[in-house]
């Protein structure tokens, strides 16, 4: 090998194949340059440097599926390093990440050696997500999952460098609100299950409590099912928002979305309504009980009976699956419609952000939708919320 080159060239059926130097002295496996000239060849192999900024690939054969074998388990590589650094990261995320991996991306790149992922191919893939009618939130998700995974195999001089990966536009559906209308008629009357073959309806105080919950605190689905009798502060009117509901792991997760704790206030009729649900566990009194039991004592009612409650008491006001299905109206929407109104109130940013527990008021703007009954306070937006509400028709 010259000394003034970081490489030497071989000829194998008049073609030229390349072998780095690597930083141990050694040399590389040969790599084709696809060159039958020398001069071209040495040309490619300068290229080739540059392109990875010095950079040589040590193994040329490992393929995505390989590489992202068991890459986002709780106690891998990647996870340990972030739990080391300090960065915010749950098993839950683990999870996440891992389904994205082998829902999407290992179908799109598992037999693809890492070398051969580049920008045309990784573009490809965006497209065809967006085209087959995924969000730009769940197609940005796998793209960045991609990225992570690839930064890994750069790290480990598995690849030259990470490709530039395009993002797609978020562009999310908007979530629809209720109007303050809908509302009121939507809590006036008592909440029924869904009759079923054999299975009479029945009251479903639980599903109505924990919507109108959701709709006078603006609290997450999971801050809903992760509530603790110890949670709930009776004697002031208020309760401590510190951890929501893992639903695929059936457990706390220590902390809520944003991370921080904070204090709701909820007003009387929605305090009489939390006294008979607390009444009504089947498991005592124990402060560790959830608000919203499930079947077992350590467990929270699952978070698909809250939206289907919603969705039957949405029948009985008019607004019907197709209905709902135009105007996106779901669980999540109450969050929208009470930040909605705190804002269309004149509520500063900073206090509806204590309430919502968004971190930023960036994304408290991005919940809001024009057009908001205009309310006075919070106390008075939430009596307003239940202004129809006859203590009798909760039962």
């Amino acid at each position: 090998m010259s000394s003034r080159k970081p490489f030497s060239l071989l000829k194998r059926n008049s073609v030229y194949y390349v072998r780095f130097r690597l930083p141990d002295g050694l040399r590389s496996v040969p790599k084709s340059t696809g060159q039958t000239s020398r001069g071209r060849a040495e040309a490619w192999a300068i290229d080739y440097l540059r392109a990875g900024q010095g950079q040589i690939v040590v193994k040329e054969n490992i393929t995505f599926q390989d590489f992202s074998k068991d890459f986002f388990d709780w106690n891998g590589t990647w996870a340990t390093d972030k739990r080391v650094r300090g960065l915010r990261i749950s098993p839950r995320h683990c999870l996440e990440r891992n389904d994205l991996l082998h829902n999407h991306l290992i179908p799109a790149f598992g037999k693809q050696k890492l070398t051969a992922i580049d920008r045309a191919l990784i573009k490809d893939f965006r497209n065809t997500m967006f085209k087959n009618g995924f969000s730009g939130s769940t197609i940005n998700k796998c793209l960045s999952t991609i990225k992570t995974i690839l930064d890994a195999a750069e790290e480990r001089s598995l690849i030259q460098y990470v490709p530039r990966i395009d993002r797609a536009a978020d562009n999310p559906k908007r979530k629809g609100i209720l109007t303050l209308e809908e509302a009121v008629r939507l809590f006036s009357f008592q909440w029924m299950t869904r009759p079923a073959f054999r299975h009479p309806a029945k009251s479903d105080f639980m599903g109505q409590v924990g919507n109108l919950l959701a709709i006078t605190t603006g609290l997450r689905l999971s801050e809903i099912q992760a509530l603790t009798f110890a949670d709930i502060h009776l004697d002031k009117n208020y309760l401590t928002v510190r951890r929501s509901w893992d639903n695929r792991r059936f457990c706390h997760n220590e902390t809520t979305k944003s991370g921080k704790e904070r204090t709701i206030f909820f007003s009387d009729l929605v305090k009489s309504q939390v006294m008979r649900l607390i009444e009504m566990n089947p498991f005592g009194n124990d402060p560790d009980n959830f608000l919203f039991f499930g079947d077992q004592k350590d467990r929270a009612k699952d978070h698909r009976f809250f939206m289907q409650s919603l969705y039957y008491a949405l029948e009985q006001i008019g607004i019907d699956a197709t209905e709902r299905l135009r105007r996106n109206i779901t669980f999540h929407g109450h969050r929208h419609f009470l930040n909605s109104l705190l804002i269309g109130a004149k509520v500063p940013l900073q206090t509806v952000q204590s309430i919502t527990g968004h971190l930023t008021a960036e994304m408290t703007q991005h919940y809001y939708h024009i057009g908001a009954d205009d309310m006075r306070g919070v106390l008075q937006i939430t009596d307003a919320i239940t202004t129809g509400i006859k203590k009798e028709s909760i039962q």
